[in-house]
């Protein structure tokens, strides 16, 4: 079938198109809100910045697809064929995967919050800086997989193949459920929770809105160019952390320590709470703050 008919058949109200033909169409920014393309040939199909909550693509062949920032929340792909799929910025939120092949795919920043991965293949997939909160990763082969950067916050990882894979800057808290035999700080993720102790560790770049680090040690931390906004900072020791040009937008830093903190081009300073915080020699645009 070719885009243009699907597209007009769509508009005048279709929305079964289960087993249909259109690999290597090109369907970029569609909007196919609630269609049925189960078991559909989508082979190396283009539907980059799509709209396609709520679809049904159950069993489909998506194998090479570009899904560049697609909108997949509440999607069936249950059993599909995602091998080496592009699906980097793309939202999944509360998608059903169970039994998909993710093996190889680009995952990188795509928000997988609440989604369904209960036996998924991801060997080999790209899953960095990807937002896996509350997601369902129960059994699922993540053997050489790259989740650098990812947050696992409320996931389930019980009984996962974890052979090989990249936990560079993971991050996790004490609601994450891990296999028995893991142990994530080794691997190199670390626990974000109140009072936790990260002296010294490299944060740069990282998305930690609204995280709460109440009364932690980050002395030393370099979060620069990170995102803290509305995150809890409240009596932490940022003593010589680098917060250069992070956001700190509605972010709770009262009674913090940020002597000697590097505060250089931080973005909405003045937008966060500094009630109480100590900022003795504090580097602001390039001045030293001696007094607040």
């Amino acid at each position: 079938m070719e885009p243009k008919e699907l597209l007009r058949r769509y508009k005048s109200g279709e929305r079964d198109f289960c087993q249909v033909n259109l690999k290597k169409a090109n369907l970029e920014g569609a909007n196919l809100t609630g269609v049925d393309l189960s078991w559909a040939n989508l082979n190396q199909v283009t539907l980059s910045r799509a709209i396609l909550s709520r679809t049904t693509l159950s069993g489909s062949d998506l194998s090479g697809a570009d899904l560049r920032g697609a909108d997949l929340r509440g999607a069936d792909l249950s059993g599909a064929d995602l091998l080496e799929t592009d699906l980097s910025d793309a939202n999944l939120s509360l998608a059903e995967l169970i039994g998909a092949d993710l093996s190889g795919a680009n995952l990188t920043r795509t928000i997988l919050i609440g989604a369904d991965l209960i036996g998924v293949n991801l060997s080999a997939a790209n899953l960095s800086g990807s937002d896996l909160r509350g997601t369902n990763l129960q059994g699922a082969n993540l053997s050489q997989a790259n989740l650098s950067g990812s947050h696992l916050y409320e996931a389930d990882l019980r009984e996962a193949i974890l052979y090989a894979a990249n936990f560079t800057k993971v991050f996790y808290n004490e609601a994450t459920k891990f296999p028995e035999e893991f142990e994530p700080n080794e691997a190199g993720a670390y626990l974000l929770v109140p009072h936790a102790s990260l002296a010294g560790i490299d944060l740069s770049q990282s998305k930690l809105p609204g995280v709460n680090l109440q009364g932690a040690d980050l002395s030393g931390v370099n979060l620069s160019q990170s995102d803290l906004s509305w995150a809890n900072l409240s009596e932490t020791d940022l003593s010589g952390a680098n917060l250069s040009e992070a956001n700190l937008s509605g972010a709770n830093l009262n009674g913090a320590n940020l002597s000697g903190a590097n505060l250089s081009r931080v973005k909405n300073l003045n937008q966060a709470a500094l009630r109480g915080a100590n900022l003795n020699g504090a580097i602001l645009l390039d001045d030293v703050i001696h007094n607040y």
